[in-house]
């Protein structure tokens, strides 16, 4: 061996040492702020990494704190690769790299470098076999009556949450009531019911292509099984096919012996939907536009528009349906925030409030909307609406940009 590949030899191992203090260094100040499945690895000036978000509300606040712990602890990295992911699946990449004090985001679903890189690095803080228990209230007015105001009902659904795998998700969930004046004395909402109750599989999450499956228990007193297929057509432009197959359970209240008694029931799978969606996302006005049509959960079909509106972590919009050819309905929904910024998962089990609190206001045509149960679509997830889980890579991107340029908090 001569002196020159001697030198150069041990310029690669100070390299290398270097580069593994700096990445177990990052990987403590992540751990610290709660992230988990981390991976990380530094290659000549560029840091990978991918994190599993449990800790901060939202899908860019999480994104935007790891790149400023990971700079600080690689003050020589000029570019940040960071990969988020979802119950261990990928989602989305944040490209970021700061020219003179000034930080230029790019947020897109090119993952595969990025996964590439990290496929040998072994996760740490795994996020495997962790329960959040989350209280979810549920507030539901109804006034179609001529004799009073209202019907109301308070309810709260403490529900268990558990990562199990790769891209598994378990939801156990129990709605209890409160508070509540019901003008139908048979009211299922009277008794204790089985909310969101299931296993949630990401079969594929990729550049183009999004699968899912769920089984169990849904919203509304459903069971069976629900699929989604969505295609990533352009950065803003999704399409999505829904489908599946559900029966009705639950308890209702029946006359026994002149009594009135709860009685569970549940029945067979005999009620198919089939749902196509066009969903675009307007960066500039922040405007998301979601055309849905098909056959609904009840067997109605029927078309809806939803326009929603994205303040930051807030969300407002109105929707429009026809039904049957002649139902028309109109209404509003919204999602605020409801739990803290950062709502950090330190042992195996969390009790925590849910991000945010969704509620839907509709106006319907006459009251056969109502009374078949028209427009409603499977809920396989206790938090499904317009702010959790928005993977919306022009919507990230503008969040997290703003945040490490200091002009969101």
């Amino acid at each position: 061996m001569n002196i020159k590949t001697a030198i150069v030899g041990l310029a690669l191992t100070c390299f290398s040492t270097a580069a593994w203090a700096q990445e177990d260094a990052a990987a403590d100040l992540l751990k610290d702020e709660g992230f988990e499945d981390i991976r990380i690895k530094i290659v000549a000036d560029t840091v990978f990494a991918s994190i599993e978000n449990h800790s901060y509300r939202g899908t860019f606040r999480g994104a935007a704190t790891a790149i400023k712990q990971m700079e600080r602890s690689c003050p020589d990295a000029k570019q940040f690769e960071l990969l988020l992911t979802e119950y261990k699946m990928p989602q989305l990449v944040v490209h970021a790299l700061k020219r003179e004090g000034i930080w230029d985001v790019r947020v897109d679903r090119e993952m595969r470098m990025v996964q590439e890189r990290l496929k040998d690095e072994e996760p740490k803080r795994k996020s495997t076999g962790k329960i959040d228990l989350t209280f979810y209230p549920m507030i539901s007015l109804d006034n179609h009556y001529l004799d009073h105001l209202f019907d109301y009902n308070i309810r709260i659904a403490p529900t268990v949450g558990m990562n199990l795998w790769k891209g598994g998700r378990l939801t156990l969930q129990a709605i209890i009531p409160i508070v509540y004046r019901l003008t139908d004395r048979t009211s299922e909402q009277r008794y204790i019911q089985f909310g969101v109750n299931d296993i949630e599989q990401q079969i594929v999450s990729s550049k183009r292509w999004y699968v899912s499956a769920a089984l169990g228990f849904f919203r509304y007193n459903r069971v069976g099984a629900q699929a989604k297929v969505e295609f990533h057509a352009t950065r803003n432009l999704d399409f999505r096919i829904n489908g599946g197959i559900t029966g009705y359970q639950g308890f209702t209240r029946v006359i026994k012996n002149r009594y009135f008694a709860a009685q569970y029931k549940i029945t067979k799978l005999d009620q198919w939907n089939l749902l196509a969606t066009a969903d675009y996302y307007e960066p500039y006005t922040k405007l998301q536009f979601e055309l849905q049509g098909g056959r609904w959960m009840f067997g109605d079909y029927g078309v809806r528009l939803d326009i929603t509106r994205h303040f930051g972590e807030y969300a407002i919009g109105i929707y429009g349906a026809l039904h049957e050819g002649k139902q028309k309905n109109v209404g509003f929904h919204f999602a605020i925030p409801m739990g803290g910024k950062r709502q950090k998962r330190n042992g195996f089990v969390r009790v925590r409030l849910p991000e945010y609190y969704s509620m839907e206001y509709y106006m319907e045509n006459n009251s056969d909307f109502a009374f078949k149960s028209m427009g409603e679509k499977p809920i396989t997830r206790p938090d499904e609406h317009y702010s959790a889980h928005l993977w919306e890579p022009a919507f990230v991107e503008e969040y997290v940009k703003r945040i490490l340029n200091g002009t969101f908090k």
